[in-house]
């Protein structure tokens, strides 16, 4: 009988917290299946690469916004996967015209991001989709942003708001830190097992 008193209100809590958490990591996955980031990685983290790599953001920014202003995150990833060699000229030229020994790679994949804060939100830990762009070796340090919904693009005027519901939306303005580092930790052992 001791035991089921100490048991049961053990049990009580790890069945709440668990439900709370299932919660927070629904919440979080739907919303990386909503969104399209840019992930552009420097050859190194010399000063010079990551000059280039912020340079070549600007240039990227500038030169294909006209091509990312979709409705949906569907259309946004197959008009990226369409002009993937458009867009690596694109980068390509940029590096050419400023002498830069190497090249870029640019690639549609789906890949892990941690918690990154926004100026107005908070985007949780996860697997997102993204368009790529790999300076020479891609082992420096990265810049990334939000391609849909267009967060980087001034020319395209959609917001968060447009596509989340509103319970997603109150998931990434909060401000409460310790749910976003609960998805790192499990997103981590997720992808190590």
């Amino acid at each position: 009988m001791r035991i089921i008193k100490i048991f049961l209100p053990i049990f009580m809590v790890f069945t709440v917290v668990l439900s709370l958490f299932s919660q927070v990591l629904n919440t979080s996955e739907a919303i990386s299946n909503k969104v399209f980031r840019l992930h552009i990685l420097a050859n190194s983290d010399s000063t010079y690469d990551q000059n280039i790599k912020l340079q070549l953001r600007d240039y990227f920014l500038n030169n294909t916004a006209d091509i990312f202003c979709e409705k949906t995150l569907d259309e946004t990833i197959k008009t990226a996967k369409n002009n993937l060699s458009n867009i690596e000229n694109i980068c390509n030229t940029f590096l050419k015209s400023n002498n830069c020994p190497y090249t870029a790679k640019v690639s549609v994949t789906k890949e892990y991001f941690s918690t990154r804060v926004y100026d107005d939100f908070t985007l949780p830990a996860g697997y997102y989709n993204s368009l790529k762009i790999s300076i020479g070796q891609g082992s420096g340090h990265n810049w990334w942003c939000i391609v849909f919904p267009s967060v980087c693009l001034s020319s395209c005027s959609e917001s968060m708001g447009d596509y989340m519901t509103d319970e997603e939306m109150d998931f990434i303005t909060e401000s409460y830190y310790p749910k976003f580092k609960m998805i790192e930790i499990y997103e981590k052992i997720k992808s190590s097992v």
